[in-house]
């Protein structure tokens, strides 16, 4: 009925691109732009074709097209920003920041442009300026995943894993499938917290969820060895090391378990001097 109606083939390839069927989405926002070749939501959807697709120059060309005829479309700045970041290009992280501290400048500010200074401090080692930007987008959206593991994963390498446990805990409460949340939490609790029974549930729910996970079936053993029941451990350790026989740490492991076991029960300057301490895989 009309067939220069650009709404209708925004939605139209909106639906498609919901439906996988990238290349006829891309095919209508081509179409569109034959009616209107100055539309910037038009550009910045074909980016958005393009980052589906993976193909991360050309997504950013069109973000760029979008922001050349608009320069506060609001969310090319944001994924355009976003794809700089995770593309680790340094010669253009200094337009990262300057399109996200457009964005702030907002007076509702989106949650993912405090993460994303996160992730540009972070690249940069700036770990104080990543916390600040981490802890505002948690403030915002308090489910806010990845948000979440990443300001625990600071805290804890930082060597403030106390500091990290109420954000997993957090985390896991949102999102208790969050695999690589459950590992950091269960690590904290062996090497800062010494509550073997909390770790120990942490590397369970894991392995409820995937049978076949060798990190967390490797840190339950570790419990074991914690835990003194060397005989567990290296059944455990047997386990992992016929899923992953590829693994050198597991294979090692198990090879310092056999020799504990070979010597016996340890003396007291045994426990104090340890040179073959296991330690949990993150």
């Amino acid at each position: 009925m009309r067939s220069d109606y650009i709404q209708a083939y925004i939605n139209r390839g909106d639906i498609l691109l919901r439906l996988n069927r990238t290349q006829e989405a891309q095919a209508v926002y081509e179409k569109a732009l034959q009616f209107d070749d100055n539309n910037p939501d038009i550009y910045y959807n074909l980016g958005v074709v393009f980052l589906e697709q993976r193909k991360m120059d050309q997504a950013l060309f069109y973000f760029n097209k979008a922001l050349k005829i608009n320069p506060e479309h609001e969310q090319a700045l944001l994924n355009s920003a976003i794809l700089i970041q995770e593309t680790g290009s340094p010669n253009l992280r200094k337009t990262a920041y300057d399109r996200l501290n457009i964005l702030l400048r907002r007076k509702r500010v989106n949650e993912r442009v405090y993460f994303n200074l996160g992730m540009l401090a972070m690249d940069e080692k700036n770990t104080t300026l990543a916390e600040q930007w981490f802890q505002k987008a948690v403030q915002i959206r308090e489910d806010f995943r990845s948000a979440l593991f990443n300001l625990a994963l600071l805290l804890s390498e930082a060597g403030r894993p106390m500091e990290a446990i109420p954000f997993l805990n957090r985390l896991l409460k949102h999102h208790p499938d969050h695999i690589k949340g459950l590992i950091l939490l269960g690590d904290i609790y062996i090497n800062s917290v010494r509550d073997l029974d909390t770790a120990q549930e942490c590397y369970m729910s894991i392995l409820r969820q995937e049978p076949g996970n060798v990190q967390a079936l490797h840190n339950l053993c570790v419990v074991h060895v914690e835990r003194g029941h060397l005989k567990e451990a290296e059944e455990c350790l047997e386990k992992a090391s016929a899923m992953a026989p590829q693994e050198k740490y597991v294979r090692d492991h198990l090879e310092i378990v056999r020799a504990r076991r070979k010597l016996g029960p340890p003396t007291v300057t045994d426990r104090t001097v340890n040179n073959n301490k296991l330690h949990p895989i993150r």
